[in-house]
C-alpha cells in the first residue's frame, strides 16, 4: 500500500511562478529573458528553454533565481534528480524566505528516498507557510514511508483542513486500509465523493473495499443508477 501512496504527492508546485512582468516588450532584458524562459518551460519547449536559461545565467554571473529554478525542474524531468536537489538548493540559498524553493528541495529528497531529510525540509518551509496544503500531504506521505502511521494521518488531516480534496483522501483511506480499519476507509471514501462524484479512481477503491465486506448485489444497488432496477413497462 506505502508504495501506491508515492503517486499522490504533487511532482511540484500547483503552478509554475511566474516572473513578476507584465509584457515582454517593455521590460529590461533580464526580466525579458525570465519571460521568455516562462513562456517556453509552460509550451513544453525544453530545449529553447534551456538555451535561453543558459544566456540568462552567463548575463547574471549564476545568480539568476528563476532560471536556476527553472533549469532545476527540466532536469528532474529528465530523471537528473541528484542535479535537480543541487540547483533548487541554490536557489534556497539565493532566497532563503522562499517556502517554494524549500518544498522544491524536499521534492527531489523525496524522490531520492531520503524521507526523513524531506520531514524536516518540508517542516522548515511549514514555518514559512504554515497554510499550504501540499507542504501538509507531502509530509503525510513522507511519514507513511516511514511507517509512522500516526504522524502520517494528522498531516493529511491537516492538509484537508487546510483544503478539501481528492489527494490526502484517497491516501488516508489507504491508511486506514493498512491499519484494518475498514469502516474508516469507507467513511473516507464517502467523504471524498461529495467532493468528487465523478472520479473513477475513487469510485474503483470504493466499491472495491464495499466488494471485500458486502454482497457484492449489493455493492452494485449502492454504485448503480435507479433507472438501472427500474421495470419495463
Amino acid at each position: 500500500m506505502a508504495e501506491d501512496a508515492v503517486a499522490a504527492v504533487p511532482t511540484e508546485p500547483t503552478t509554475l511562478r511566474k516572473p513578476r512582468i507584465k509584457k515582454a516588450p517593455d521590460l529590461p532584458i533580464l526580466e525579458r529573458r525570465n519571460w521568455l524562459i516562462h513562456l517556453h518551460y509552460v509550451r513544453k519547449d525544453y530545449e529553447a528553454c534551456k538555451a535561453l536559461i543558459k544566456e540568462q545565467l552567463q548575463a547574471t554571473e549564476g545568480v539568476c533565481e528563476y532560471a536556476v529554478y527553472v533549469q532545476a525542474l527540466i532536469l528532474r524531468l529528465e530523471g537528473k534528480i541528484q542535479e535537480s536537489l543541487e540547483l533548487f538548493q541554490t536557489c534556497a540559498i539565493l532566497n532563503p524566505t522562499s517556502p517554494d524553493n524549500l518544498k522544491q528541495v524536499a521534492r527531489s529528497l523525496f524522490l531520492l528516498g531520503k524521507h526523513r531529510a524531506a520531514v524536516e525540509v518540508y517542516n522548515e518551509a511549514a514555518r514559512l507557510n504554515n497554510k499550504d496544503w501540499e507542504i501538509c500531504h507531502n509530509l503525510g506521505v513522507c511519514y507513511l514511508y516511514l511507517k509512522d502511521l500516526s504522524k502520517s494521518k494528522e498531516q493529511l488531516n491537516l492538509a484537508l483542513q487546510l483544503h478539501r480534496q481528492e489527494l490526502s483522501t484517497m491516501t488516508l483511506g489507504k491508511i486506514h486500509l493498512m491499519e484494518g480499519d475498514t469502516e474508516g476507509a469507507i467513511q473516507t471514501y464517502l467523504q471524498a465523493l461529495q467532493l468528487s462524484p465523478e472520479s473513477t479512481e475513487l469510485l474503483t477503491t470504493l466499491g472495491l473495499v464495499y466488494l471485500q465486506v458486502m454482497n457484492p448485489f449489493l455493492m452494485l444497488i449502492y454504485f448503480l443508477p435507479p433507472s438501472c432496477f427500474q421495470v419495463p413497462s
